[in-house]
């Protein structure tokens, strides 16, 4: 599942929570935790806000929308 969500990642760029979750036909909250892990593992970036800064003033649906990850790669 780790190697399949940074792939995702390594296709798209940016992807909100959400757009991770129903990609793999999970809720966010399940799917989340992975997305920690290759964080700590330096792996991935997590944004919050749908502009990649705070959520103040933000206009997403829910936070699922507003958290966004991008994969972090070896010439960054």
């Amino acid at each position: 599942m780790f190697s399949e969500i940074k792939a995702l990642l390594d296709e798209h760029g940016r992807l909100s929570l959400r757009e991770l979750a129903t990609h793999f036909s999970m809720t966010p909250e399940a799917i989340e935790p992975m997305l920690h892990i290759l964080v700590r593992k330096k792996q991935v970036r997590i944004y919050l806000g749908s502009c990649g800064t705070s959520c103040d003033g933000c206009t997403c649906a829910s936070a699922a929308d507003g958290v966004v990850y991008e994969r972090i790669t070896e010439e960054a």
